[in-house]
């Protein structure tokens, strides 16, 4: 399900026009849409940019891509109105993630379309 499809953004245009905004501005899309904090979104930009992901743009693909996955995959916890991980969570599930839906290895200025 893409942001435009949850009715986040109106078109594919203002969704391609998201992954270039400042930083917090990012962030703040980020948080309302995917109910994360600063603290996962920095965890998840820095495993993303470790594993080869250089490029910020594709880069932030990516996050929405895996973030989309979390909401349909059962990390979302009703009562408490956001993303929930245990222990390592996260990173467990940006292993989990990147195993079957990134390439193996991603260099820098490649390009992901999720």
């Amino acid at each position: 399900m893409y942001a435009v499809e949850m009715n986040i953004v109106s078109t594919k245009e203002d969704m391609e026009d998201l992954f270039h905004l400042p930083d917090r501005r990012f962030f703040d899309w980020c948080a309302k849409s995917y109910y994360i904090n600063r603290g996962i979104f920095n965890v998840i930009d820095s495993w993303l940019f470790d594993y080869g992901m250089k490029d910020i743009v594709s880069r932030r693909k990516v996050m929405d891509h895996y973030l989309r996955y979390l909401l349909l995959h059962g990390f979302y916890n009703e009562k408490k109105h956001f993303l929930q991980f245990g222990k390592n969570g996260v990173t467990e599930s940006l292993s989990s993630f990147a195993e079957g839906h990134l390439p193996e290895l991603c260099y820098e200025g490649d390009s992901y379309d999720a």
